[in-house]
């Protein structure tokens, strides 16, 4: 299997692997998009400037669909607020199809209360999110020093505030002190820290609007 995207590799941490269920958790989709936007960076087709402006390095197509319509969105000149913006609604579902299509996932049609419709998405393959946890644990909860990739990813789930669903075995104020403190060092280069900051900050002013609402 070639290697997970970060926006995959988010839901895995994020839903449910035994009931599929977690794909409408609260700011999942901008966490999703936003991963998508470090993928980009960390892969240096694109790089983020100062005030989280995006600059186009390759827009040369990934050939993946869900990173793709990201960086079809990521011009010249344009915020990472307003890649994610124009991104998130539809980040889940790309990024959910391509693991299924991978074989980790499988997609089961289930109805909320007996009456409404809805996906979810159990593990088909489990070794995937085994991979993945076993790097955030070794990072968090192992002090390993962790790759620029994994630190990318625990700087994005520290973003959607999935501290728990991320490492679940750990003391909680430990686990959230330890990513941030991954998230704010020097393993991530400062274009990837700026798009995963714009990140947090989409994904905080979204939570503070629906706690207003």
């Amino acid at each position: 299997m070639s290697e997970l995207t970060l926006s995959e590799e988010v839901l895995l941490v994020a839903l449910d692997h035994v009931s599929g269920g977690g794909k409408t958790r609260l700011g999942l989709d901008w966490a999703v998009a936003g991963a998508g936007v470090v993928e980009l960076a960390l892969a240096q087709k694109i790089t983020v400037r100062e005030k989280g402006i995006v600059t186009v390095l390759d827009p040369a197509p990934t050939g993946i669909g869900h990173l793709d319509a990201v960086l079809a969105e990521a011009t010249d000149g344009r915020s990472v607020s307003k890649v994610l913006r124009r991104t998130r609604r539809g980040a889940p579902d790309r990024a959910l199809t391509a693991l299924v299509e991978r074989g980790v996932l499988h997609r089961e049609r289930a109805r909320v209360l007996g009456i409404l419709p809805v996906h979810r998405y159990p593990t088909s393959d489990a070794s995937a999110e085994a991979a993945v946890r076993a790097r955030l644990e070794a990072a968090v909860l192992g002090g390993q020093a962790p790759s620029e990739r994994t630190a990318a990813l625990i700087g994005v789930l520290h973003a959607a505030k999935l501290w728990r669903r991320a490492v679940p075995s750990g003391g909680r104020r430990h686990v959230r002190r330890r990513m941030s403190d991954i998230a704010a060092g020097q393993s991530i280069s400062p274009a990837v820290r700026k798009a995963i900051a714009r990140t947090q900050g989409a994904i905080t002013a979204m939570t503070a609007a629906a706690g207003s609402g």
